[in-house]
């Protein structure tokens, strides 16, 4: 968990914009959002938990009762509503909310269940008005701050790791899966938690986001593995690309291609840049090759508490981008049935540059079996 005063700080921020917009009070549900302010990560089960904040007033949080020492000791948040399984936790908030029970302005969470929503509406008899307090959280998500980016970065050196031990370690005749379980053991003997890890031999390389599964590894087969974990909270996403044996020469010469676009793309890209033409570095290269038709998705997206999340890298977007904004490059040329390439790293805006935050070397592997 980061510092209290970094949470503080965000709170505050939140309730100004409450202040601002005459709200009554925000409620949000464990999530990306919920993680951002509370400090911590839940699943959302079918008991109400949730952070209560008011314009001048201390965070709170409803729990169930029975759960509250799980939560209090997770949190950096003092007062909490507790509430028993006999009981109502929305009329509990409508009661703490008393004064407010009569038409509230209530802002949510976009990723808040709809069924909470209905059950709140339901406790208050309707709301004055509703608004989403989702967008103010996100804006606040898209520049990391400093202690971010390291937990990132030694998320980053775990992946580089754990995936390295993979290429050793496959075998001709392990499955997909089996070489995932490598990936994952060794991000948990390192302390971090896993969260993906698609591993594709051969034709299913050119799948772009396939899962793994019990294809077994044969000798020439193209190794693609898209792994990631979170350290904290914070992820991290790397791709990197084998052979078993020796490559084909149309292998070298794609994959080529795509470190090209690659590097390019690292290059270049910088602070004030749109989205959408930093997409466009890399998409130039592979269309320039003739294999424009088969870059088939975006080249990159911002990563943080979630691995997919603003900014996102792709043709049209006028959004720009700024200092401490942490995000994918990730060219990929996927020939069907065939094979597929893509390597992928993590960067982060500087003042003056990229600086990558991702550590394995980029060069094609080959694996020896």
């Amino acid at each position: 968990m980061l510092e209290n005063s970094v949470y503080k700080e965000r709170i505050n921020r939140i309730q100004n914009k409450l202040e601002e917009s005459e709200g009554s009070f925000a409620l949000v549900t464990p999530s990306p959002s919920f993680q951002y302010l509370a400090g911590y990560e839940y699943a959302m089960r079918e008991r109400l938990v949730a952070l209560l904040l008011r314009p001048r007033k201390e965070p709170c949080m409803i729990v169930p009762s029975f759960e509250a020492s799980d939560h209090s000791n997770n949190t950096w948040i003092k007062d909490f509503i507790c509430w028993d399984e006999d009981e109502n936790p929305y009329l509990k908030i409508r009661d703490e909310f008393s004064p407010l029970s009569e038409n509230p302005i209530v802002f949510l969470d976009d990723n808040m269940p709809l069924g909470v929503y209905w059950e709140l509406e339901r406790a208050f008899s309707g709301f004055k008005r509703t608004a989403s307090i989702t967008p103010t959280i996100n804006e606040m998500r898209l520049s990391k701050t400093e202690n971010e980016i390291s937990l990132m970065k030694k998320a980053g050196e775990i992946i580089n790791h754990a995936v390295m031990t993979a290429f050793r370690e496959a075998q001709i005749g392990m499955s997909e899966l089996e070489v995932r379980q490598i990936v994952h053991n060794e991000i948990i003997r390192k302390g971090a938690k896993p969260t993906f890890a698609a591993i594709q031999f051969g034709e299913n390389s050119a799948l772009p986001h396939a899962d793994s599964g019990l294809r077994d590894l044969r000798k020439g087969d193209m190794v693609l593995m898209d792994c990631g974990c979170s350290l904290d909270g914070y992820n991290t996403d790397m791709t990197r690309v084998g052979v078993a044996g020796s490559p084909m020469e149309e292998m070298e010469r794609v994959y080529s291609i795509v470190r090209r676009a690659e590097e390019t793309s690292i290059e270049k890209i910088s602070k004030g840049m749109t989205c959408g033409t930093a997409d466009g570095i890399a998409r130039r290269i592979i269309e320039d090759e003739g294999y424009g038709d088969y870059f088939t998705h975006r080249l990159g997206h911002g990563i943080g508490l979630e691995v997919h999340e603003p900014p996102y890298l792709v043709r049209g977007s006028t959004n720009i981008l700024g200092t401490g904004m942490c995000h994918s490059i990730e060219p990929g040329i996927y020939l069907e049935n065939r094979f597929g390439i893509r390597i992928e790293d993590l960067v982060c805006i500087r003042d003056d540059r990229l600086e990558v935050i991702t550590y394995s070397p980029r060069d094609l592997i080959e694996m020896e079996l």
